[in-house]
């Protein structure tokens, strides 16, 4: 882009009439000038969070702020040392923030160890802030309050407009223990066809736990690198019956403690939840909640909360439900009955799905 540097005279001509074909040039001239005036350098650029769990730092190299869920689009701000900094605006539960007069922040997190931070109230999950962290207020919509953060995350944890916010490297050696090696034929070799060296173990994430296996030869496309681990896609079939749609309907990361602050709005909505089995039980006249004679489980939950939760089990998933051992950790979806019961103020579900 050219630049034109506007200056002011120091002392001005006699006005002298120009004939028409300056005119007209000098008009260009102007109207060219303005233009790049008022056009911004840069526009904003996106990006997307690659990875679950990726850090949301306060600066490059400093504290921790929360993590963030996949997938989630963010506006970048800055980049610094392998590191862009990015915007996080989203909805908190209000009674898990304290107000606070610190810098330009007017709110802080209050929950320990840290709270959810959704695209909407009771809406999808951004990220995660761990307690103490400052933000900024923007509105208010009945127990939610939508805030703004901004921070820095590194780059192997981000796409740009489908393209890894980092250069590309150059193809390399295959990751230790990954398995997956680039094609090194004779001449210019793909970088993102790769060719399974032996059997290996598939992660989620770098250092996680393994979630599957590849066959010695199997084809893969390496989709991004990240210091010695490469992402990568591989075609491959499963019988239908062993798979199920997701469902974006489903919440995940909902806590207890919102179920009871906002009991109205989460009825009859769906969610995930890793609970503790303790035991099932069968409900009597004691219990208002239930109709006497229905059967309940009794666990503790979601992971990391340790208050009791009571899980509804229909007629049809009696059965399943039998075979859990007790203390048994257990992933459900389930549908929200009633955010607190009438005597503990505990969440009733009602099972939907044992995972």
């Amino acid at each position: 882009m050219a630049f034109v540097r506007l200056q002011t005279a120091q002392s001005t001509a006699a006005w002298r009439h120009l004939p028409a074909g300056h005119t007209v040039a000098l008009a260009l001239l102007i109207g060219f000038t303005a233009s790049l005036r008022v056009a911004p350098a840069r526009a904003q650029q996106t990006v997307t969070i690659e990875r679950d769990g990726q850090p949301f730092l306060a600066d490059v190299g400093g504290s921790r702020l929360g993590r963030f869920a996949p997938d989630v689009a963010l506006n970048a701000l800055a980049h610094r040392n392998g590191h862009t900094q990015v915007t996080l605006e989203g909805w908190v539960f209000r009674p898990s923030l304290q107000a606070t007069q610190r810098d330009t922040f007017d709110l802080v997190i209050g929950k320990a160890p840290e709270e959810n931070v959704r695209a909407a109230p009771n809406g999808r999950l951004l990220a995660v802030l761990v307690a103490g962290t400052l933000v900024k207020e923007l509105e208010r919509r009945g127990q939610w309050t939508r805030v703004r953060r901004s921070g820095w995350v590194a780059d192997g944890g981000l796409h740009a407009a489908g393209a890894a916010v980092t250069p590309p490297a150059r193809p390399a050696a295959p990751p230790r223990g990954a398995g997956a090696a680039a094609d090194t034929g004779a001449g210019s070799p793909d970088a993102h066809r790769a060719v399974v060296r032996r059997r290996m173990q598939l992660y989620r994430a770098p250092d996680s736990a393994a979630v599957g296996t590849l066959e010695a030869g199997t084809p893969v496309r390496v989709t991004e690198r990240a210091g010695d681990w490469v992402r990568v896609e591989a075609q491959a079939w499963v019988r239908q019956s062993e798979i199920r749609l997701a469902d974006s309907s489903i919440l995940t990361g909902v806590s207890a403690a919102e179920l009871r602050g906002a009991s109205d709005e989460f009825r009859g909505r769906l969610l995930r939840w890793t609970i503790q089995f303790l035991a099932l039980q069968t409900a009597d006249e004691l219990r208002p909640d239930f109709v006497p004679g229905q059967k309940y489980i009794l666990a503790r939950g979601p992971a990391p909360e340790y208050a009791f939760v009571y899980v509804l089990v229909p007629d049809d998933k009696l059965a399943e439900v039998q075979r859990i051992a007790p203390l048994a950790s257990v992933t459900v979806v389930a549908r929200v009955v009633n955010g607190r019961s009438a005597y503990l103020a505990n969440p009733i579900l009602e099972l939907v799905e044992l995972q």
